[in-house]
């Protein structure tokens, strides 16, 4: 004989699943909504039997996106990071945008006056120009005449100057004074003059002169000064004026 098998209907299948019984057909027509929607939902959702990479590359995008952050970061940290300053170059290597790279436009060093004539006028003015004074480098350059160098020539607008250099007569590759002659009434005349530790002078743009020191901490060895220390000298209103300092002294400006 045939077996008749009775199925539960929906709204059982609600009562079941549910613990309050419902009063009327709506909880159960939006519990069976709510297992439709589920259904729907896991049927678009890819499964990780059916794509087996999802989660290799799920980890691929977050550490591409982890780097990128840690990049953009980093630059953003050093374009707004303290500023730190002029760059001192350490003597025999000169910074490419501090210093002037041509100076042929100012002729020969020993023109219009030769090395003679420049000494004579930083002697017969005892050292004392026309910004600063060095009476000891005078000495010098009237004791030593082997100390006495010419240096390049630069100019400020159509003003020639010429630019010479005193070295140390007890070293001689140290460099203790510079000086700056221009042509004043056909003579030389002492426009500048500086001095410090293991000197170099140079030329720089727009008709500036570049002083850079060495400076030297308690306990330096003569070779290895700690730092550096630079002075710009502008022409202004017919002298040289000292701008602002640079000092750059173990590692800190």
């Amino acid at each position: 004989m045939p077996v008749t098998v009775k199925r539960a209907s929906a709204e059982a299948l609600c009562s079941f699943h549910s613990s309050q019984a419902p009063p009327g057909r709506e909880p159960c027509a939006d519990a069976v909504a709510q297992t439709a929607t589920s259904a729907r939902i896991a049927a678009v959702s890819p499964s990780p039997l059916v794509n087996p990479h999802s989660t290799s590359l799920r980890r691929t995008v977050c550490t591409f996106a982890a780097l990128l952050l840690a990049a953009v970061m980093t630059l953003s940290v050093a374009a707004c990071g303290p500023d730190r300053g002029l760059k001192v170059s350490p003597e025999g290597n000169p910074s490419p945008s501090l210093f002037a790279p041509n100076t042929a436009a100012a002729g020969e060093p020993n023109e219009p006056f030769s090395l003679d004539e420049v000494r004579k006028a930083i002697e017969s003015a005892s050292g004392i120009a026309v910004t600063g004074s060095a009476t000891e480098t005078a000495k010098v350059v009237a004791d030593c005449k082997d100390c006495l160098k010419f240096s390049s020539p630069f100019l400020s607008g159509k003003q020639k100057f010429q630019l010479v250099t005193v070295a140390n007569p007890k070293q001689r590759d140290e460099t203790i004074a510079g000086a700056v002659i221009s042509e004043h009434n056909g003579e030389p005349r002492l426009e500048l003059i500086a001095t410090g530790n293991q000197l170099k002078v140079s030329p720089g743009r727009n008709g500036t002169l570049v002083v850079q020191e060495a400076m030297f901490a308690d306990g330096d060895d003569a070779c290895c000064p700690s730092g550096w220390s630079v002075q710009v000298y502008r022409l202004h209103e017919g002298r040289f004026e000292p701008g602002q300092r640079f000092t750059r002294l173990n590692g800190e400006t």
